[in-house]
């Protein structure tokens, strides 16, 4: 008769062993969760975070400018390896302005590697794009910023800024 009692309580120890390994596996299947999804909100906070930092730098670069081509010349010196349009170092607002032309528009593709550091087209991981539009005396700037690998989701950017800016029309000392 002991042999009997010692089998049913052997194989109660095991069940309540099993049932205890059971709920730690599930239970750190629900952490592994949590850790991944606040790893995953962390990496896009900080993605946004950098997206916004350098919109509002090369907005604020492009509104202190007094035509097109001195805002693409500033963005030239400081983001050496982005994508400009050929046009834009020949660009002359009086020039426009004598055209009769109302309307100039201008590109620029900015790269980024997945720290937010400027980059070549080849390595980057992050494309702003710089969208300069001038309408009479107003200089438009739409600032985005997306995701440069394929199938990095959706087309939505990571982050979107428009701004305008008034050029004024400045006299030399002399003419005042």
């Amino acid at each position: 008769m002991v042999h009997r009692n010692r089998a049913r309580s052997s194989s109660l120890f095991l069940m309540e062993l099993i049932l205890a390994i059971l709920f730690f596996s599930v239970a750190s299947a629900v952490c592994v969760q949590f850790f991944v999804k606040s790893h995953l909100l962390s990496r896009d906070s900080e993605m946004l975070t950098n997206a916004v930092n350098e919109c509002s730098g090369i907005a604020e670069i492009i509104c202190t400018t007094d035509s097109l081509s001195e805002g693409a010349g500033f963005l030239r010196q400081l983001y050496p390896g982005g994508d400009y349009p050929d046009w834009l170092e020949a660009y002359d607002a009086s020039d426009a302005e004598a055209d009769g032309a109302s309307l100039y528009e201008a590109r620029i593709s900015l790269y980024y590697d997945e720290a937010f550091a400027v980059c070549e087209q080849g390595a980057a991981a992050y494309i702003l794009t710089v969208d300069l539009t001038v309408e009479e005396q107003m200089l438009g700037v739409v600032l985005e910023v997306n995701e440069s690998r394929a199938g990095a989701g959706t087309d939505e950017p990571v982050y979107r800024l428009e701004t305008r800016h008034h050029i004024a029309r400045r006299t030399g000392y002399g003419e005042r």
